[in-house]
């Protein structure tokens, strides 16, 4: 028996979305597999400097200028060329913050890896993974860290 019923078709940008989505996911567990031991400052550290984990170069710096209230940090190409790599401006509030750094960073490398194609859900996914966290206590910590520099 031949079934006629039309297909659904997926709108590209699903099927785009999806597919990032699972490639976070799968890179976070090649990545969390790879540093297998707590994933902490120095283990993120080293990260940036891995092509493997991080696709382009990353440099950290810290301060509060454009930072968007009720958000923690800001992603930012160099340059037009993305080997020439990117710079995290994380708010000054985490400076030496250094058991909290981790989760932010981790948060803002899906932009690196994956550029205007990637979301929150995807960062939420990469960030629980590498960590070895359920992703709503991970979305938690990452809320309540953003919730101590706004709300002080």
């Amino acid at each position: 028996m031949i079934d006629h019923k039309p297909k659904v078709k997926k709108r590209a940008g699903k099927v785009v979305h999806s597919a990032v989505s699972l490639h976070a996911r799968e890179k976070a567990e090649e990545i969390r597999t790879r540093y297998d031991r707590v994933i902490d400052y120095q283990t993120v550290l080293e990260m940036l400097e891995d092509r493997k984990s991080v696709r382009y170069p990353v440099k950290l710096r810290f301060g509060s200028e454009g930072i968007d209230p009720g958000m923690f940090a800001r992603t930012e190409p160099v340059s037009e060329n993305p080997d020439d790599g990117y710079t995290i401006l994380i708010h000054n509030h985490f400076e030496n913050r250094h058991d909290d750094l981790p989760k932010l960073i981790l948060y803002q490398l899906v932009l690196v890896n994956y550029g205007d194609l990637a979301t929150a859900n995807d960062a939420e996914i990469f960030g629980a993974t590498v960590l070895g966290l359920d992703r709503d206590t991970y979305y938690q910590q990452v809320a309540d860290l953003v919730d101590d520099v706004w709300s002080a």
